[in-house]
C-alpha cells in the first residue's frame, strides 16, 4: 500500500512539473504573436476568442447566472463623473451587465457588441427587468452613431487594452470624441501589468526585439503587448504610460485609477469641432 501511495505521489509530482513546463512554453509562444502578427490579425483573434466564449451561450447561460449590477468602481464613476443622467453608449456590451444596470440608474443606454449570442442574453435579461436598454450588433471600431449625440461612452471590460498599438488606440479615442456632445466623457478600462517581470517575460521581450527586425513583423509592437488564450491585450506598466498616451491623443484626464484599471477623460470643445470636420 505504501509503495502504491509513493508511486501515485511521484506520478502526480511529475505531472505538476510537466504542466508547469507546458504553461511556460504556452506563455512563450503566445508572447511572440504580438510582434509577428499585424494589428488587424490580432483584432481578428480577439473576435474569434469571444465568438468561441459566447458560442451557444444564449441557450446555456441563465439570466440569473450573475448579478446585473455595477461594480464598486463603476458606482464611484457615476457619482463623480456622470451626475447628469444622459445617453450612454456601452462598447463591448456583451451580455448586458453594464447596460442594464446603467438603465436602472436612469440613463438612456445603447449597448453595442459584435457577438450576437452575448446580445441575446442581454435582450432576455432586459426584458425580465423591464428596462429600456437598446442593444445593437456592430463593430466597435466603426460606430454606427451620429456625431455629437452622446453624453457618455463607456468602454467595458478590457476593451481599451484590446486595441493593438499605441497609435491605433489614440486614433480610436480621437474618433470617439466626434460622437460626444460638448462636455461628454469617456470611461475606459485598461489592463495593468500586476505581475513582476520574470525571466520568461524578459526572454520573450528579447526575442520580440529580434523578431521586429524581420520583414512583415508588427512595427507597432511595444513592451506590455501579450496574448493569453488567443486574446491580445496591452498591459500598462504604470500610471505615466496611460496618462501620456491619453494626453497625446488630445484628451483631458479627469481621473486615472491604476489599482482598478480605469480612466475618465473628455475633450475640449475645439478638439471636438476638429474631429467633426475630419
Amino acid at each position: 500500500m505504501r509503495m502504491l501511495v509513493f508511486l501515485i505521489r511521484l506520478f502526480a509530482a511529475c505531472v505538476d512539473r510537466l504542466l508547469g513546463r507546458l504553461a511556460q512554453i504556452q506563455m512563450l509562444l503566445y508572447g511572440l504573436l504580438p510582434a509577428l502578427l499585424p494589428p488587424e490579425e490580432l483584432t481578428r483573434m480577439i473576435r474569434v476568442y469571444y465568438d468561441r466564449s459566447y458560442w451557444n451561450s444564449d441557450g446555456q447561460v441563465s439570466t440569473e447566472a450573475y448579478p446585473w449590477t455595477l461594480a464598486t468602481w463603476e458606482q464611484e464613476v457615476l457619482a463623480r463623473h456622470m451626475t447628469d443622467p444622459g445617453t450612454v453608449l456601452v462598447l463591448g456590451a456583451g451580455s448586458g451587465r453594464e447596460s442594464i444596470a446603467l438603465t436602472q440608474h436612469g440613463y438612456r443606454v445603447v449597448g453595442l457588441d459584435t457577438n450576437r449570442d452575448g446580445l441575446r442574453i442581454a435582450f432576455r435579461r432586459a426584458a425580465m427587468d423591464d428596462t429600456r436598454a437598446a442593444f445593437v450588433q456592430a463593430d466597435f471600431l466603426a460606430l454606427p452613431v451620429l456625431p455629437s449625440k452622446l453624453d457618455y461612452i463607456f468602454l467595458s471590460g478590457v476593451m481599451y487594452s484590446s486595441v493593438p498599438g499605441r497609435q491605433r488606440r489614440q486614433d480610436w479615442v480621437r474618433n470617439l470624441r466626434s460622437h460626444l456632445k460638448q462636455g461628454g466623457k469617456i470611461v475606459l478600462n485598461f489592463v495593468v501589468a500586476r505581475e513582476p517581470e520574470t525571466r520568461t517575460h524578459r526572454f520573450i521581450h528579447a526575442l520580440n526585439r529580434w523578431l521586429l527586425l524581420l520583414p512583415g513583423s508588427n512595427k507597432m509592437y511595444q513592451p506590455g503587448d501579450f496574448c493569453s488564450q488567443g486574446h491580445f491585450m496591452h498591459a500598462f506598466i504604470d500610471e505615466h504610460e496611460i496618462r501620456s498616451e491619453l494626453i497625446e491623443a488630445g484628451a483631458t484626464i479627469h481621473q486615472v485609477n491604476l489599482n482598478e484599471g480605469f480612466a475618465v477623460i473628455s475633450f475640449s470643445q475645439s478638439s471636438q469641432q476638429t474631429a467633426s470636420r475630419e
